[in-house]
Formats: structure tokens, C-alpha cells, sequence
């Protein structure tokens, strides 16, 4: 497993980037993961804090990410790729199109579809996008040909086991340490021989022994209820909806609404509505025009005393509302 595997003799393909980036909002990491369409909602309060490590070529890309906010991560992966997500080590369980996958769970998006997921505080992750020519390409190279056909419909998490998974991710953390040391030459020669051949190699030796996919713990009620209720604050977030009727659309108690919500996203229901008015908030003045005011967008979320506004909404974003009207451009490492 931890042999060096000889690429096969085919021409390179020059590194489109390698990176190490910082971020301080989630503007700048959702328009620095280049392919993916990401519209995450920010859970907990507090400033964002988050790193990424960014490889890609024309037929491969792998991200490193970290944060230390709670997400309900909604989005697209890279149109025309395979992609596979694996969690940091000390992560633990992951929510995952409404269930519960274990950290040691090889997640499989849907190519070029859209993918929910729920992350907490301390998350860690990498994702790795391959074309389905170039990992047929790698497999017919190691005598290992798999039907990667099979792993387009995605929304599963395939068990690996503990050392598969260890391995994995020592290959992994071992491309981040390349990238954040610096670029010199024959690094770079070695970072691009890690994304085309080594990892996927790897991956590839996974899935040759046809891991079972795993029965995601959920309780299909509650996910149903979470769904209904999401659904409805979504809808009504402008108003903003009284909790009773978001029990009704759910149809459940406050209690076990309450409990549900908790379990699923880490937060109570009236912190989710909050946290969704805040959401869409930004989103407006990270579009906003020359002659929208703050106040005018505030109003139409139900915001309307606007000293108390600006506070919560530092407590939420750990910035003003002024502030979220500048972009911020990520810095390179």
C-alpha cells in the first residue's frame, strides 16, 4: 500500500495551481474552490476562520479544507468529475444527506450534482475530483479496471475501514505539507505526480475491493420533519414564520421539532431561522448595488431596529453589516 507506484508513460499535464490559502468570511473560500457551486449557511456564531489547500490539474483536483464555524453545506461539485470526500481523522460522525456517516467513511458526491452535508466546529476535510477517463486511465495502468460509472449517482459513504482511511490521508496531509512548504522545482514535480498518479492509485486500490456501502444512521421521520420545516422557514425567512407553524409544516411537536433540529443541525430550531435571516441578509449585501442601503435590505428580512441589528449580526459573522459590503480577497501563503 505504501509502495511508490510508477505513473504510466503518458505526456504531463502542466499544474493549473497549487496553493495555500487563508480566509477570514465565506466569500473567499466559496469563490477560491474553483468547480464547485457552494451556498452554505453558517450555523453558529462568530467569526470564520478557515484554510485551504488547493491542488488542480486538467483532469484532477484535491482540496484541504478547515474551519472552525458550524456549516449546513449545500452546493455542487465539480461538473464532469468523479468526487470523493474524506473527513479529518478526529472529526467524528458527519451529517450527510440527512444521515450519519463515521469519519472513516469514504463519501461519494453526486457528479456535478448537488450535496448536503452538516459540519461542526473543528471540521476538516479533503476532496478529490477526478475525470472518470483519467482514474479508468490509472486503473487500466495498475491491472485494476472498476466501473467508476457506478459511483456517479453518489450520496453514499463507502466503508473503508480505519487503516484504508489512515493511509489515505497520510498521502493526503503529505500533499499539503508539499504545497505549504513552497513550489520549488522538483516539488513541484512531486506535487504533480501525488495528483495524477500516487492518489488516485490509491484510491483506486480502495475500491478494488468493492467496499460496502454504508447504512447511513437516520430516523427517516425526523430527516422528513427536518426537511419540511427547513423548507418552510426558507420560504417564509423574510417574515419571519412563528414557530408554531413551523411545527405544523413539519408536522411534529415543538419537542420533538426542537430535539430534531438539535440532533441534525446542532442548533434549535429559533437559532436556525435566525441564522437563515442572517444568511440572507449577507447574501444581499455581498450583491449589493452602489444605492442599496443596509437599512433597506435589514427591513426586508424583518430586521428593524438597526443598532440592535448591527450587533447581532457581529455576533453572528464576527463583522458589521458595513463590512460584508467589502469583498475580501484571500491571502496566498
Amino acid at each position: 500500500m505504501n509502495s511508490q507506484i510508477r505513473p504510466p508513460e503518458t505526456p504531463r499535464t502542466p499544474l493549473i495551481q497549487a496553493a495555500q490559502l487563508q480566509f477570514g468570511s465565506f466569500d473567499g473560500f466559496a469563490e477560491a474552490t474553483r468547480g464547485w457551486d457552494l451556498d452554505w449557511r453558517q450555523l453558529d456564531r462568530g467569526r470564520l476562520t478557515a484554510s485551504l489547500i488547493r491542488v488542480a490539474g486538467s483532469d484532477a483536483a484535491i482540496l484541504g479544507v478547515a474551519f472552525d464555524r458550524s456549516f449546513l453545506q449545500r452546493g455542487g461539485s465539480p461538473p464532469g468529475m468523479l468526487t470523493f470526500g474524506l473527513a479529518g481523522e478526529s472529526v467524528g460522525e458527519i451529517g450527510w444527506y440527512g444521515g450519519r456517516a463515521a469519519a472513516n467513511d469514504l463519501l461519494m458526491f453526486k457528479s456535478g450534482g448537488e450535496y448536503e452535508s452538516v459540519s461542526r466546529s473543528g471540521f476538516s476535510a479533503h476532496t478529490l475530483s477526478f475525470s472518470e477517463e483519467h482514474l479508468d486511465h490509472v486503473a487500466a495502468h495498475l491491472g485494476l479496471p472498476i466501473n467508476f460509472g457506478s459511483y456517479r449517482q453518489g450520496g453514499i459513504a463507502l466503508h473503508i475501514g480505519p487503516q484504508a482511511a489512515s493511509d489515505l490521508r497520510h498521502r493526503l496531509q503529505g500533499l499539503d505539507l508539499a504545497v505549504a512548504s513552497g513550489s520549488r522545482k522538483p516539488k513541484t514535480d512531486w506535487i504533480q505526480n501525488e495528483l495524477e498518479y500516487e492518489i488516485p492509485a490509491r484510491l483506486i486500490r480502495i475500491l478494488s475491493t468493492d467496499p460496502a456501502a454504508t447504512s447511513l444512521r437516520t430516523d427517516r421521520r425526523r430527516v422528513l420533519a427536518a426537511q419540511r420545516a427547513r423548507d418552510y422557514i426558507d420560504a417564509h425567512a423574510d417574515e419571519p414564520p412563528a414557530i408554531q407553524k413551523v411545527c405544523q409544516a413539519a408536522g411534529v411537536s415543538w419537542r420533538t421539532l426542537n430535539y430534531v433540529f438539535r440532533n441534525i443541525f446542532d442548533v434549535t430550531p429559533k437559532e436556525y431561522l435566525q441564522a437563515t435571516r442572517f444568511h440572507c441578509v449577507r447574501k444581499e449585501l455581498r450583491q449589493a448595488g452602489p444605492d442599496t442601503t443596509i437599512g433597506d435590505i435589514a427591513n426586508r428580512w424583518g430586521f428593524w431596529h438597526m443598532g440592535q441589528f448591527a450587533a447581532d449580526y457581529k455576533r453572528q459573522f464576527g463583522e458589521l453589516p458595513s463590512d460584508s459590503l467589502r469583498r475580501t480577497q484571500p491571502t496566498s501563503q
